[in-house]
Parts: structure tokens; sequence; C-alpha cells
């Protein structure tokens, strides 16, 4: 849980006061719309990026309380969230059937990588893709052979496997509902509201409110406009006896030691789903691997653990206990990804994309 005090801090700021704001990085949503309309774009649908996680089920169920509208509501498969988000994607899907809800909810996921952050690290190991898409903790070797904590690569990730998807999936139910095919244009009065769940206190996350691929689609932050914090929402879903795990991956560098008390942890994962810890190690160790053949453009040091540390050496005790345990798991999944990647992007047919 946050502090008191920084709640009370967070609770007396307004977004209208931000840099971000003022610099006009994002808009508000009715500002967003009045843009549009001004377009000529009067047919304006609202999308909801739902995660699975807090924030994004906040707004899910004001959603369902008729407290704010949208016209599609769409889940991105990154391929690599723990099976509790999973769960909590169901457990939304079938408290919408218990409202009576209506709201299309569709799942996606990446247009070409279809099982995700797993394939695209897979790529990234086994084959000559170059594009690296998380946002690991790196060290650096000086010309004496020295070395020197660095810093973060861009967190792509969220973009390429989150929001994309569902701008992708959001075009082309309307261009069906429009009677078009998913490589028409969309039609010229038509405007895209897509809702992204980013709390006050992760207003450093946003970017921009228009949508690079699309100049017809903008993003909005409604938590953001309301001042709600991460932990507003959490409050929020405790009160009501709703899902409260944050969304993530199972091997996000922002997991962190319990003690960190951001609400996302690797003993969770390592408690709730061990074979993922294990994967995760796997994946940490064999990035660094790769990067010392040379063969790839990142010269930095790859670490998942803010420590940059080897994810094993970490948590030692609890690795050596599941390594063991899930070695045979480990390769089979690891012979299967191998033939899949081989398959798919093998010589040849390794495209940056």
């Amino acid at each position: 849980m946050a502090a008191p005090r920084q709640l009370a801090l967070f609770q007396m700021q307004d977004y209208r006061q931000h840099k971000k704001y003022l610099d006009g990085v994002f808009k508000t949503k009715a500002e967003l719309i009045h843009d549009l309309h001004a377009e000529g774009r009067t047919k304006v649908y609202q999308v909801l990026s739902f995660g699975g996680g807090t924030q994004s089920s906040h707004l899910l169920e004001m959603h369902f309380r008729g407290e704010i509208h949208y016209d599609y509501i769409i889940f991105s498969d990154t391929g690599a969230e723990p099976e509790f988000i999973h769960e909590q994607v169901w457990w939304w899907q079938h408290r919408q059937l218990q409202v009576g809800n209506k709201t299309p909810f569709l799942i996606t996921h990446h247009n070409s990588m279809e099982r995700g952050l797993e394939e695209m690290l897979m790529r990234y190991i086994m084959t000559d893709y170059q594009r690296f898409q998380m946002p690991v903790y790196c060290n650096s070797v000086n010309e004496d052979g020295e070395i020197k904590a660095g810093g973060m690569l861009p967190r792509q990730c969220t973009v390429d496997f989150k929001i994309v998807p569902v701008k992708q999936m959001a075009r082309q139910m309307i261009l069906k509902e429009h009677g078009l095919g998913p490589k028409q244009m969309i039609p010229s009065n038509v405007g895209i509201i897509m809702d992204i769940g980013f709390s006050y206190d992760e207003i450093r996350r946003i970017n921009t409110y228009q949508s690079p691929q699309y100049d017809y689609i903008k993003l909005a932050y409604p938590l953001v406009e309301a001042n709600e914090t991460t932990e507003a929402s959490i409050q929020f879903l405790e009160h009501n006896g709703f899902p409260t795990r944050r969304s993530r991956c199972y091997l996000c560098p922002f997991n962190c030691a319990a003690d960190r008390d951001i609400g996302m942890d690797w003993e969770e994962i390592i408690e709730s789903e061990p074979f993922s810890f294990v994967k995760a190690c796997w994946f940490d160790a064999k990035l660094r691997e790769v990067q010392a053949t040379g063969s790839k453009i990142m010269r930095s040091i790859p670490y998942l653990h803010y420590s940059r540390r080897p994810l094993s050496e970490v948590f030692a005790k609890e690795y050596m206990i599941l390594n063991d345990a899930y070695k045979g798991t480990l390769s089979q999944w690891e012979e299967e990804w191998k033939n899949y990647i081989h398959a798919k992007w093998g010589e040849g047919k390794d495209e940056q994309s």
C-alpha cells in the first residue's frame, strides 16, 4: 500500500496543472471529441483497452454501472500474462453476463507474433531478429573492461503487444460494422477514442494523445482526468469484492522484491506459477548468452531483475528447487519453441516485423 502521506499528495494534484497537460502531451476526452468533430468525424466510437488488471477493471466496472460509455471492450493477450490475469479476464467476462451488459468483449493479440512476448523473445534468441521490445535493466562495459550499471531499455512492449493490437481490432470491427473489408479505409466521418487505464501516479507513461498508426484514433486517460491513483482503483475493487491483482507479464522487469511494495513482485510469480518463474530465469540467462555473441545490435548486458544480477542468483534457493522439479517440462517447452520458431521464422523467413 502507498503511504497515507503519498496518497494525500496525489489527491491534492490536478492534471490540469501538470506539465504534460499544459504542454499538450495529452488532452481530455471532451477535447478529443471536439477535435474529431472539427475534422468532420462526427461518428465517434469509444473503446476500452482492457488489461485485466486494476485500473482498466475500475473503468470496466464504471461502464457496467453506466458511468462511462464504451462501444467495444478489447483485451490484448501478450502471451506472457500469468494465469491469474487470464482468470481475472474470465471473471470480468462472467460479471458482464451477470449484469446483462451487451458491449462486445473481444480478445486479440499481436498481428504477426500471435504467441506474443514469448515468441518475440524466442525469435530474438534463436534467429537474427534484432528488435528487442522489453524494458530490461542494463549494465555496460567500458574500454577498460569495467562493468557499470546502465539504464533501462524503452518500454515498447505495452505499445506493441497491448495498445496497437487493440487499435487494430477496433478498426477491424468498425470496418465490418460499416460493411467494409479489413484493408479498406475508415469512413471519413468516423473517429475512435481509446481509453488507456493509466492513473495519475503513472502520468509519466503518457507520451501522446494521437495514435501514431492512425490519425483518426485518439488516446484518452480517464483516470488521470479524474486525478485517480492506482491505490484508489485498488481500494474501489477491494470495497466491491472484485479481483485486485495487478496486470503484468510473468517475466516483467518491473516485478520487484515484495518489500518494495508496488503491488508486483517476483515472490508472487514464484508462489503462484513456479514454472513461469523457471521460464523467466531461462530467458534472463539466454538473453545475456546471446548478447555475449556480439550478433545483436544491443551492446548492453541485459537483466530482468532490478539488481542487475541473474534472476536465478537473486532467488537461488527457490531456483534450485524449482529448476530441478521442472527440468523435464522446461526441456520439452524449449524443444517445442525451437520447432515453432524454425518453422515460422527460420532461415529466409525472418523479417523485422
